[in-house]
């Protein structure tokens, strides 16, 4: 049978490992209710797997496209939606349609990393801390913007994961909450009155109690306020089932995609939301209409078709950005799939962004025009887009060092 400080200690451990343990000494007092003034909002989706963009944008006329992909390749046939004369989407993408005709969705085609690594962790690792190469930067990109715009207003609510764990793109200084699915359930609920009674007897760490310093009452305070925050989230959940939303799939992407849009909707001060979408590692059977990728991507395209109605107009101050990190090659294997690549691109949506055209430089798919001769190359570095988001659509002023060791150029995507 175990002590009751080992107990206490076990339940300590397992809030940290939510990811919902937010120790943020010094600024705490900071974080308050939202003021009246309503801040824009970010939402991050990362398709985790280096997710193929030549079968989701797709050159379908392209004679090099046709010969590159003699099993998965889409045309015509098979019911692509043109973009433009050289362009359409792959047929389970066309709920997005709509919103391209109403310059609400744009593609960004050719964007990656200028670091050739082709490893998942060290690509992920690289982009989310928008700092390829630099294993010394420890902060993602998106805590970097929540520190630099904190301010006396901000709220409790200002940042959150829609999972188990925070993504890269949010551990750093900031204190952002990666929120369980269990969460807005009753057994969240039951979970969080386990903890919030040790907190309130004070807590045992070793054989003190917490709160005896200074230090340890910053944690203490720390836990308590993550643990008020949960608390007010399972609140806007739950009064968010009395009005329902339709649309979304009942898939876990979709009711995560769903709840972000309910935690907008009560405004109560959401800026930055990141959800990870994993398992776009296609080696094998990603087909062409019938495969992984067509059911993921109807999946994707039925959630964020979903949330962008949901939301009406508050899309106008909603930006959603999905990202991978690279592309696949752009000869199938031998298994009706790809291989990773270095080009992938990324998908705007809302938040002002002048959609209806798609966006990055096209060297077409002659063997000369590939990067090493087998993939797409990058011809937009993501920062670019990453600086075009943060200062065009959030109306950032960002400070010089944000991208360490480099200078973003302009994209006038907004």
């Amino acid at each position: 049978m175990k002590s009751t400080n080992n107990t206490r200690r076990d339940f300590l451990l397992q809030l940290g490992a939510m990811g919902a343990f937010a120790a943020f000494p010094g600024r705490l007092s900071t974080l308050n209710h939202l003021g009246p003034k309503k801040p824009k909002a970010i939402v991050a989706i990362y398709l985790r797997g280096g997710a193929d963009w030549l079968n989701m944008v797709i050159p379908w006329k392209d004679k090099d496209y046709i010969a590159s992909r003699p099993t998965i390749r889409l045309g015509a046939e098979h019911g692509v939606v043109p973009l433009d004369s050289r362009f359409g989407l792959h047929p389970a993408l066309a709920p997005l349609a709509p919103l391209y005709e109403k310059e609400q969705f744009a593609p960004v085609l050719c964007v990656g990393s200028p670091h050739g690594t082709r490893s998942h962790f060290d690509a992920q690792d690289f982009m989310e801390r928008a700092a390829p190469g630099l294993r010394n930067i420890t902060s993602g990109w998106l805590n970097r913007y929540l520190s630099t715009t904190l301010s006396k207003d901000s709220s409790e609510f200002r940042a959150l994961a829609m999972q188990e764990l925070l993504p890269r793109s949010l551990r750093g200084d900031f204190p952002a909450l990666a929120v369980p699915t269990s969460m807005d359930r009753k057994k969240g609920g039951k979970t969080l009155d386990q903890f919030e009674k040790f907190y309130g007897d004070g807590v045992m760490m070793g054989d003190r109690p917490l709160g005896g310093s200074d230090n340890d009452e910053e944690v203490v305070q720390s836990g308590r306020m993550t643990i008020d925050t949960l608390r007010r989230f399972q609140e806007i959940t739950a009064a968010s089932k009395l009005n329902p939303s339709s649309g979304y799939p009942q898939s876990k992407f979709g009711k995560r995609l769903q709840t972000i849009a309910t935690v907008i909707k009560a405004q109560c001060g959401l800026e930055v939301a990141a959800l990870d979408y994993g398992g776009w590692d296609h080696h094998i059977g990603q087909g062409g209409l019938e495969g992984k990728q067509n059911t993921m991507l109807s999946d994707y395209a039925q959630a964020l078709t979903a949330f962008s109605s949901d939301l009406g107009k508050l899309m106008e101050d909603t930006l959603v950005i999905t990202m991978t990190e690279f592309g696949r090659t752009v000869r199938e294997n031998g298994n009706t799939g790809t291989d990773h690549g270095r080009g992938g691109g990324v998908f705007l949506l809302g938040g002002g962004v002048k959609g209806g055209k798609i966006y990055g430089e096209w060297r077409g798919l002659k063997s000369e025009a590939l990067a090493d001769g087998r993939d797409l190359p990058v011809t937009t570095d993501f920062r670019d887009v990453m600086c075009a988001c943060l200062r065009d659509s959030l109306k950032c002023k960002l400070p010089s060092d944000f991208f360490p060791g480099y200078k973003p150029g302009r994209l006038k995507l907004f």
